[in-house]
């Protein structure tokens, strides 16, 4: 089945229903898996504002959709064990894996393993119902209208992100860091053989897009020696470090909130972590946040981070598009090896956000999809 009759398949097929749900033309089998997560706790770092900014909305730490929820497998119905496995990380501001199911499923058949779609925090199923609400949110656009005026990129689909993360930045790296405990308790879990699919010791493999690059970028240097000592990385429009990203979008952040980012992360990348309470001090508090201030920019941790990635350079890729205004294939350039990125472009529109649009006949999205989704199953082989 090609790409554009699996998005439309998809479309109409809900995911997040209980138990399992065999999808006998593709030979696969969806399941759904319960984890709970747990919020970090990390030192404070003074902010704007650190309280909720969306009405009825309790505290970060105790919004129960982020801390208990379950993730999606799809897996070839012909096996009920397998000792191999792929991850699926996503973009930021996601809300519905539809968009995912098709390369989850190329990836499945192609591979004959199953793959994760694992929910970064605060994302997918793991944020409150009411942030995907368009009324709702259109009504919160308009009560901060005199705050959005010079935010022309926002809408009722950016508007919960873009608020929370102008009120405290510090939630980008809290979500990251919560993400990359939960990514990596989970591994754990699995090599450790407690998924009732998968057997003791099974390697984990990802495919990584977007903001799920990044994270794994910093699961990698953390943990690509020992917990993932054999795994392979594949990332797709991503790779990046955080200065070289773009996140203006109307479907991910308003221009507000990316600013607000930039300054707070970007202005202490390259100060000296001594004074307690600032963010210097925060990010090397833990491996997370060493790992990330290493991907803040090309000179933050450079050496440290160059030799990791050099040692591990043949078991991590990158495929970036040319017209993606969001990471744009240049930010890989001195930052990973040469050896570890190609860059690719598409015969038609497309975008960060959108990079296979099923335009026409979809003959050629289907082609592109095709190249993509052969070079990223030839590497996590």
């Amino acid at each position: 089945m090609n790409y554009t009759t699996m998005t439309r398949l998809f479309r109409q097929m809900p995911v997040d229903r209980a138990g399992e749900m065999p999808l006998q033309d593709l030979q696969l089998r969806i399941s759904r898996h319960p984890f709970t997560s747990v919020y970090p706790e990390i030192p404070e770092v003074p902010c704007s504002e650190s309280g909720p900014v969306i009405p009825g909305m309790p505290e970060d730490a105790r919004i129960d959709e982020n801390l208990h929820f379950e993730y999606t497998m799809i897996s070839p119905s012909g096996s009920t064990r397998f000792n191999r496995v792929i991850l699926l990380l996503h973009g930021l501001n996601e809300k519905s894996w539809n968009k995912y199911l098709p390369w989850a499923v190329r990836l499945a058949t192609a591979l004959n393993r199953p793959v994760i779609l694992f929910p970064i925090s605060f994302h997918m199923n793991r944020s409150p119902e009411s942030w995907s609400n368009p009324r709702l949110m259109t009504e919160l656009m308009k009560k901060n209208r005199t705050n959005l005026k010079d935010n022309d990129s926002s809408s009722f689909a950016n508007i919960a992100l873009s608020l929370r993360l102008t009120a405290d930045p510090m939630r980008f790296f809290k979500s990251g860091s919560q993400s990359h405990d939960d990514l990596r308790r989970l591994i754990t879990g699995i090599e450790q053989g407690t998924h009732p699919f998968l057997d003791s010791n099974t390697q984990t493999d990802i495919f990584a897009y977007s903001i799920g690059a990044f994270l794994s970028q910093i699961l990698f240097l953390n943990h690509g020696e020992d917990l993932l000592g054999n795994s392979r990385l594949f990332m797709f429009c991503g790779g990046a470090p955080f200065s070289k990203m773009n996140g203006v979008s109307k479907h991910i952040m308003n221009e507000e909130a990316f600013a607000a980012l930039n300054s707070f992360y970007l202005r202490e990348a390259d100060t000296k972590p001594r004074t307690e309470g600032t963010l210097g001090y925060c990010l090397n508090s833990s491996p997370a946040g060493r790992a990330f201030r290493a991907m803040l920019t090309t000179t933050t941790a450079d050496n440290w981070r160059k030799n990791r990635f050099d040692r591990m350079a043949h078991r991590i890729y990158a495929l970036g598009l040319s017209k993606d205004k969001v990471i744009n294939p240049s930010g890989l350039e001195g930052f990973l090896n040469k050896s570890m990125f190609e860059v690719m472009d598409f015969p038609f529109a497309y975008s960060h956000e959108n990079p296979f649009p099923v335009i026409g006949n979809g003959e050629e999205t289907d082609l592109q999809f095709n190249r993509v989704f052969d070079k990223a199953a030839s590497f996590l082989c």
